[in-house]
Order: C-alpha cells, then sequence, then structure tokens
C-alpha cells in the first residue's frame, strides 16, 4: 500500500499487540504426566535495512500457559528451553514475549508470538513449533537525491503519542515504535527564509509492518513531498493482528504521553480506563545492600495477578549501602523490573509520613525535579504514577495551598504525569480531598491528579467505606484507596477489624483503584500484615490469601494495563 501526499497532522495511542490464535479448544486426557519438545524460531526477515540490531534469543521470554491463562513454566530466554519439558496432561499454549521494555527507539526490534493450543497426554511426547515475529512496527526514512543534493539541512521527526525519534540527514538506522494509533511524519528542509516544513499522518499503525518513508521536494511546486511505502514484514500476517483499541480521548489541556484522569476517571496512554489493583511494596527498606528482596518480589506480586505496585521510597539514599549504585540508575531498574512483569509502578516518599509542615512537604516534592531523578521521571511518564508524598497530613488550607504549590513545582520542570495525593490524618482523612480536591485540579495546567485514601482503623464501618468512595463518585474526584489492611489499630488483644471485602467489592463497583498494604516486611506488632509468609510469594498470610482469591480480590478482578500487555 502506498500513500502521497502534502498534509499537516498528528496524534496516537500505543500499545503492544501479539499473536492470537482462533483454532478450537483441544481435549487431552485427564491426570498423569506427559512431555513436551518445544521449538522457538525468531522470524527475522527485516533484511531491507542492513544495520538493523540482531535479535538474540535472550531477548525473547518464553511462558508455557494452562487453558486456565495460568504461565506454569516461565524461561527467562530462549537458550533456557530445554530438550523436554514436563507438563500435567491438559491443554496449554506456548507463548513468546519481548523482554525489551522500550517504547520508542533506534534499532530496538521486539519479536514474540503465540502457538496453536496443544494437549499434553498422559506418558507422550508432544511437538510443538512456536514462531516469533516482530511485534512492533519498524520506520526508516530517506531522502531524495534532489534533497541530498541542493540542502546542506534537513531532519525528519516521526512522532507517536508515547515518543518521538529523530532521523537526521545522517541516520540509517530503523526506529521501532510501539504498535497501535498513528505516527505524525513532520519534515524540515533548508533553514532561515527558505526553510520549509510539512507534515503528514500514517494512519493505524500494524505491528509486523515496515514504513518506509521517503521525503522529497515537488519541483513543480517546490513543497515537501511525504510518501510512505508500507511493506509486510515477511513472515507477518495482518489478519492475526489484533485491532488496535480506541479509547478515551485525551482532553486538550492534557499534554502527557502517559496516565490522565478526566471526568472522575483514570485512563492510560491508550484512553483505556484503568482501575489498578495491587499492593505496596517497600524497597527502599529492603532493597539495600545484597538483599533486593522487595525487588525480586515483583515477579511473584506479578504471578499473583497484581496489575500494579506502590513502591515505597525516600530522600535519604545512600548509594554506598546500595552497591554503590547511583540512586537513578536503582529507580530506574525498579521501573523497569516493574514493566516487565506487567506491573504499572507507582513511586511514592515516605519521609514526610504524618508531617503537617508545608515547608517539608515542598523539600520532598522538591526531590523529583532535582536533575538526576527528573531525568529519570520524565523516562517512564508514559507508564510512571508520582504519588508525591505519603500521608502528609496538612490541615485545612495548609493542605490546599502546600499541594497546590507542590504540583506546579513538579510541572514546571516538566513533569505531566499523573500526579497521586494522599488525603490527610496519615492518609485516613478524606476532608480535605472533599473541600479543596477540585481547587487542586484545577490549579494544575495538566489537571491531571488523582486522589488517594489509606482505609484503616478510621473505616471499620461499612456504611462509612460506602459513604466516602460514593462521595467521591458522585464529585467526580479521581480517586484510589492507597493502602488499606484487614486490621489496624486498637489493642493487642482487641484490635479493630477492617471489613477490607467491603473495600474490595465497593472500589469493584464503584470502578476504583486499591492497593493493599503490603508484601512483607512489616514489624512493630503490625506484621499480621504481610501478605506474604517469605519473600518469594512461596506461601501467602490469609490477609494474602484473601487479596488474591476473594471474588474481588486480584485473581479476579485485576485487568494489565493495555499499553504493556
Amino acid at each position: 500500500m502506498k500513500f502521497r501526499m502534502i498534509t499537516n497532522a498528528l496524534l496516537l495511542l500505543l500499545w503492544l499487540t501479539g499473536c492470537s490464535s482462533n483454532d478450537t479448544p483441544l481435549e487431552s486426557e485427564e491426570g498423569g504426566m506427559g512431555n513436551l519438545s518445544l521449538s522457538v524460531d525468531i522470524n527475522e526477515a527485516v533484511d531491507e535495512v542492513s544495520n538493523s540490531r540482531s535479535m538474540s534469543t535472550a531477548d525473547v521470554k518464553i511462558n508455557i500457559v494452562n487453558a486456565e491463562g495460568q504461565t506454569v513454566v516461565s524461561y527467562n530466554s530462549i537458550n533456557e528451553v530445554p530438550e523436554s519439558i514436563e507438563l500435567d496432561a491438559g491443554v496449554y499454549k506456548a507463548v513468546a514475549v519481548s523482554t525489551s521494555t522500550s517504547l520508542v527507539a533506534f534499532e530496538a526490534p521486539q519479536y514474540g508470538g503465540t502457538s496453536a493450543e496443544f494437549a499434553i497426554q498422559k506418558e507422550q511426547t508432544t511437538s510443538i513449533a512456536l514462531e516469533c515475529l516482530l511485534q512492533n512496527t519498524k520506520v526508516t526514512v530517506d531522502y531524495s537525491d534532489l534533497i541530498k543534493n541542493q540542502f546542506s539541512t534537513y531532519a525528519t521527526v516521526v512522532k507517536s503519542n508515547i515518543g518521538e525519534l529523530l532521523f537526521d540527514k545522517e541516520e540509517t538506522k530503523a526506529g521501532y515504535y510501539r504498535s497501535s494509533g498513528d505516527l505524525n511524519v513532520s519534515a524540515t528542509i533548508g533553514t532561515g527564509v527558505d526553510q520549509k516544513i510539512t507534515s503528514f499522518l500514517i494512519e493505524n499503525i500494524q505491528p509486523q509492518t515496515h514504513y518506509k518513508i521517503t521525503i522529497d521536494i515537488d519541483q513543480g511546486t517546490g513543497k515537501i513531498v511525504i510518501d510512505v511505502d508500507e511493506t509486510l514484514v515477511d513472515g507477518g500476517n495482518h489478519d492475526i493482528i489484533v485491532t488496535p483499541i480506541e479509547g478515551e480521548a485525551r482532553p486538550d489541556y492534557n499534554t502527557s504521553i502517559g496516565f490522565f484522569t478526566k471526568e472522575g476517571k483514570l485512563y492510560d496512554a491508550n484512553g483505556m480506563e484503568f482501575h489498578p489493583r495491587g499492593v505496596n511494596n517497600a524497597h527502599f527498606w529492603f532493597d539495600s545492600g545484597n538483599r533486593l528482596w522487595a525487588f525480586n518480589a515483583l515477579s511473584p506480586i506479578a504471578a499473583y495477578h497484581s496489575n500494579s505496585v506502590r513502591m515505597v521510597w525516600q530522600t535519604n539514599y545512600n548509594k554506598e549501602s546500595w552497591n554503590n549504585v547511583e540512586e537513578a540508575d536503582q529507580l530506574r531498574n525498579m521501573f523497569n523490573e516493574a514493566i516487565s512483569k506487567g506491573l504499572v509502578p507507582m513511586i511514592e516518599l515516605h519521609d514526610v509520613t504524618g508531617n503537617e509542615s508545608k515547608e517539608d512537604l515542598l523539600k520532598t516534592a522538591a526531590f523529583y525535579v532535582r536533575p538526576d531523578i527528573l531525568s529519570v521521571m520524565k523516562e517512564f511518564e508514559s507508564i510512571l504514577l508520582i504519588n508525591i508524598a505519603n500521608e502528609w497530613s496538612g490541615k485545612n488550607t495548609v493542605y490546599r495551598d502546600a499541594y497546590k504549590e507542590a504540583v506546579i513545582m513538579l510541572r514546571n520542570a516538566g513533569l505531566k504525569h499523573t500526579i497521586v495525593i494522599d488525603g490527610s490524618g496519615w492518609g485516613q482523612d478524606m476532608t480535605p480531598i472533599f473541600d479543596y480536591g477540585q481547587e487542586i485540579i484545577d490549579a494544575d495546567p495538566q489537571k491531571n491528579i488523582l486522589f488517594s485514601v489509606h482505609m484503616y482503623e478510621n473505616y471499620r464501618n461499612e456504611s462509612t467505606i460506602t459513604t466516602n468512595l460514593e462521595k467521591a463518585v458522585e464529585m467526580k474526584l479521581p480517586l484510589i484507596v492507597g493502602e488499606f489492611g484487614f486490621q489496624h489499630g486498637g489493642t493487642a488483644d482487641n484490635p479493630i477489624q477492617i471489613p477490607y471485602t467491603h473495600i474490595l467489592s465497593e472500589c469493584e463497583r464503584l470502578g476504583l483503584g486499591w492497593y493493599a498494604w503490603s508484601w512483607k516486611g512489616n514489624s512493630g506488632g503490625v506484621d499480621y500484615l504481610d501478605l506474604s509468609n517469605d519473600w518469594e510469594g512461596n506461601t501467602l498470610s490469609d490477609w494474602g490469601k484473601g487479596i488474591v482469591n476473594d471474588v474481588n480480590g486480584l485473581a479476579n478482578t485485576a485487568k494489565k494495563v493495555s499499553v504493556i500487555n
């Protein structure tokens, strides 16, 4: 297919689609064990650009998924797949997933695919072939001889809603984009009064597709002409590609490339409504030294169906206690690991918990605009949520004015993320959210605020839970339950019980997100709030089993965010 046009347009929504099978489900003999012989092939047929990076077998993770959609065996690379895999008799699929978290980058092809369903029979070996195809969109830009001979300066920006790449006169590498929505191609030829600029919209981009863009000058009119040759990469098949989703339109005032809030709801970069369902995880306290306990716990947290994780952090980082790893690198590693597990990361700072000083809140907020940290925040704008401060408890207009100032500080530094703001009173008091929430939103140039309530002993009654959550929804104030437990406060002999299953059911009914406190590491008399009995998630506590298995728990209600599915 070929496009030829002189025009101007922009905007897109991106997500990485995968392969699917429409085969009729198979049946197998129940009981016993059988074996799988799996061969995996990467179809790298992208010879049009000879300097594209060669795909490594270490860049693709292999999962064996049962009929219930659960991953029963996982290999971090193709090289780790053994000659024979022992499985319970049943029906399965093999799924290949790129380990790359790149959204937009040069030389960053991502490969994946899904096999047809296959049955493992008792005491038999089943042989299956899994082909990995290009899952993102490939783009190259070339210039006509006329431009190369007559102009010394020329460049083209190819932009998506996730990010952009600059193809200047020296650039010959291929760019790779998450595949959905549109691409805006903007070409600039020459300088000064002779400069020519035009744009062209490539609509509904597809994976397994190479868009060969050629920039030329029409000698009759002197205008820039953009040609796009759409070539299906060898091995690709548009029939098996999931249709790109069409989500809620981003408001004009919101210029983020990530999450946004609108009419009291939270949307991802594709405009798909997102309900966070996850846990709190204490990275700052348990990842220093050689432990990495919280970091490694991201795997079981994801395995128990979380779609997001709230990451505890503080501002007093000392790299000598972290194997001399720079703080920015540590945060980058955490975010990348969460994303690779399908988790939306939310960072929060614990320094001013319970504090009521405006100055202290602003000092905490300044952490995010520190040059090294700011760079990391911007790098993950498409997927990161920023919870300014845990349970800062300023009262009345101090709460309002301090958060207004903190939000503007972040916006002036170029942070356009969804900003999460906890309630006052150790996170439990929603009064300032109701009194000043809309005013705080209106003062934000991006109008991209998500409020958070922490539900502990103040929410011992179901009616209190329902009344507060319903009021936020009625007022169209975007809200999550950022922390909660099954008991808290009271005495050791008579602890206060919190009807947490009611929190789960009301959040499901009202379309609100939640994060249970917390995966592991609680002490000081609140050890009972550990969701898991060990960091590896081998056994869950009763509290953890409830959060995972309740009818409104993680296993039954958490849906992965569309941009990293």
